[in-house]
């Protein structure tokens, strides 16, 4: 594992709920997961830390979003992910020991205990410690932290962009002691959540889409039907959701991460006050 610290929990406005199925719906914004993880939150903080209870309901949270299936369904939904602060700014498993005062209620989701308790994403292994703590300190956020962190090719590409535009490696930690710099970061990293006309309710989750058995299957760029050539930016146009029709539409994409990109170049060359 080359990260060293707890990427779901690692604090500073940073967690990630991503292996529950936080995102795996075709309206996954932040408005429309806010209110699935206050109704959550609700509903099981108002529950006795028992068991059968706690199964009980967790089943007809189930039953009853049958009729709006996940994006895809190798992915469970655990209906036990909530809002862990009464800020309502982290999120987290309500059943775990720890948010219940001692019992483990973790069993009553859609996962075993001790797989909760042993499992790490790919990110554990294919974001670097510097790209991981760029990552927690430009998203300080439940929604937009989650979205970046499982994306290791979004941000990979985002840096690799950087690296280029500055032509030569760039100094994460550097990055991060500079707050220009690190706003600026943050901008790129949030178009996943701001960047416009890409059909937010489409079956599409960054560079995804699920196929005919409803497994996700990496998405690539027609270009010899849009006209066009392949550009160093595409990987990024790809991870943001985008599926352009046209050449116009992937142009317009392209300079909009281009945009982004330049603007941080610029913010490093200024000194952190």
């Amino acid at each position: 594992m080359s990260v060293s610290f707890h990427l779901c929990q690692p604090g500073r406005g940073a967690s990630c709920g991503a292996c529950c199925g936080l995102y795996n719906f075709r309206d996954h914004s932040r408005e429309r997961l806010t209110e699935r993880l206050g109704f959550q939150t609700d509903t099981f903080r108002a529950l006795p830390p028992e068991r059968e209870t706690w199964h009980t309901t967790a089943v007809s949270l189930l039953e009853a979003r049958r009729a709006g299936p996940p994006l895809f369904p190798a992915v469970r939904v655990c209906p036990l992910l909530g809002f862990l602060d009464a800020e309502r700014t982290r999120v987290g498993c309500l059943g775990h020991p720890k948010v219940t005062g001692g019992v483990d209620l973790r069993d009553c989701g859609v996962y075993h205990a001790e797989l909760c308790e042993t499992f790490t994403c790919p990110s554990f292994t294919w974001l670097t410690d510097a790209q991981a703590r760029l990552v927690q300190a430009a998203c300080a956020d439940w929604y937009l932290y989650g979205l970046v962190i499982t994306d290791v090719e979004f941000v990979r590409g985002c840096l690799r962009l950087l690296e280029w535009e500055q032509a030569g490696p760039v100094d994460l930690e550097a990055l991060v002691r500079n707050p220009e710099a690190l706003a600026a970061m943050r901008r790129l990293f949030a178009l996943k959540e701001t960047a416009p006309d890409r059909g937010t309710h489409a079956a599409v989750f960054g560079r995804f889409t699920p196929d005919t058995e409803g497994e996700p299957v990496s998405r690539i760029l027609d270009y010899a039907a849009l006209g066009a050539r392949a550009a160093s930016e595409d990987d990024v146009v790809l991870c943001l959701g985008y599926a352009p029709g046209t050449r116009a539409e992937l142009e317009r994409a392209r300079q909009l991460v281009r945009e982004h990109v330049t603007v941080v170049a610029h913010a490093l060359t200024s000194p952190a006050p």
